[in-house]
């Protein structure tokens, strides 16, 4: 811990000290490379106080523009102190796209973004989520790139979107020794079996596709879609039976097709921005409270209106109410048949703006439970950033209470090139 510690120091006086990088200034004008480096760190609020968060990345990015081609391509390398298997290398996009007239095309890994909810997912849902630290990365750090094809059709008022993705790619949720991984308690008079998740294999039949309209229009901008995919989260099938005293539970983890039809809105308005999104989701899977029921198949719709003000004097103020219906609802299922939730973020920029405060409040309105990230970044000089702040986790076992003991304070240090 001490020497971690003693290179963090050393690090932030070496980039106070350091010049931004002038490599490209050696590279043709075609090409450019940039790039991030940070470390964060963090201590629980609870005891025992040990760190919830511990880790230190780099990212590396090259741009390539040759007349219509464009190239775009990006790697990770990260130490994680707290959860070992973030530690390592990997590739994160690496993209080719060609501009014609009117269209473009881009093949390869990349991170496809919908949607004009703030911090939260309606029908932002092309790129998978990477729940390793749960909602304590930003959404940009959350949602993970695909191996897909995207053509666009650029119209003057009207743009068409279509996405190919061949190769299905789950969402990531915390598991093993991950301080994140929520543990499930099981009595001495049960056993548990848990098979591999059957996922997708990669076919022809199996792509995912996505196709997205949208319309600007004077003072309104409106979009409708259509996604056939596979279920991010595995559905946990089961069989239950009892042996004596014992209960055994032999788990069978299964991906499902779901089709989402999409509608997003929005109309600016004086200081305000009004916002609205809403997916209606086809055979979804939800869970029972019973191992001896197995998940049952529900349509379901989830919504958001969403209100953003900016009054003047570098203040920004967002606020958004999320809806979940399930339809054809019944008694044992685990979920509600409505619940909803409210956000608010709030943001002001002080000292010539090279200071901004925020406030990103998530608040459960069914079970009363909130998540909260207060924010501080303070930009020491140019590229160098130093960001203080606390996630607080209120409530019981819900989406949010379940992560109570990891309410934090973390300091993170940011250099960009």
């Amino acid at each position: 811990m001490a020497m971690r510690v003693v290179a963090i120091l050393a690090l932030l006086f070496a980039l106070l000290g350091a010049s931004p990088l002038r490599a490209e200034e050696k590279l043709p004008d075609w090409l450019h490379i940039s790039g991030w480096a940070e470390t964060m760190q963090s201590l629980r609020i609870r005891a025992p106080h040990d760190q919830v968060t511990a880790r230190a990345k780099l990212r590396l990015e090259a741009e390539a523009e040759l007349d219509r081609l464009y190239l775009f391509t990006s790697a990770d390398a990260e130490k994680n102190w707290t959860i070992d298997s973030e530690t390592g290398a990997d590739l994160h996009e690496a993209w080719l796209e060609y501009v014609g007239e009117g269209w473009d095309v881009r093949l390869g890994r990349q991170i496809v973004i919908w949607g004009k909810a703030d911090g939260v997912q309606i029908t932002d849902l092309i790129s998978p989520p990477d729940y390793t630290e749960s909602m304590s990365r930003d959404l940009d750090e959350i949602r993970m790139p695909v191996d897909a094809m995207k053509l666009r059709l650029l119209g003057t008022w009207f743009d068409t979107e279509l996405v190919w993705i061949p190769v299905f790619r789950a969402a990531v949720l915390p598991e093993g020794d991950n301080p994140w991984a929520v543990e499930q308690s099981v009595s001495d008079s049960m056993r548990i079996n848990q098979r591999s998740t059957d996922e997708p294999a990669t076919s022809l039949e199996n792509s995912e596709l996505a196709v997205k309209v949208s319309a600007y229009l004077p003072g309104f901008d409106v979009a409708a879609s259509v996604f056939h995919t596979w279920d991010d989260f595995a559905t946990m099938h089961r069989t239950a039976w009892t042996e004596g005293n014992i209960l055994h539970v032999d788990y069978r983890p299964e991906h499902h097709r779901l089709t989402v039809l999409g509608l997003e809105c929005s109309r600016p308005w004086s200081d305000f921005v009004f916002r609205g999104e809403a997916a209606y989701t086809l055979g979804q899977y939800r869970n029972t409270d019973s191992v001896f029921v197995n998940p049952r198949k529900k349509d379901g719709l989830k919504w958001l209106t969403g209100l953003d003000w900016t009054p003047g004097d570098d203040w920004t103020v967002t606020a958004q109410m999320i809806g979940t219906h399930i339809l054809d609802h019944e008694s044992d299922l685990s979920d509600e048949p409505f619940s909803s939730m409210v956000t608010l973020n709030i943001s002001k920029k002080l000292m010539r703006q090279i200071l901004t405060l925020s406030n990103m409040l998530y608040c459960d309105l069914n079970d009363g439970e909130i998540f909260d990230r207060v924010k501080a970044d303070y930009e020491i000089r140019d590229g160098i950033h130093l960001l203080v702040g606390a996630d607080y986790f209120c409530g019981d076992d819900g989406q949010f209470g379940r992560y109570k003991d990891n309410s934090q304070v973390w300091v993170r240090l940011k250099y960009s090139f």
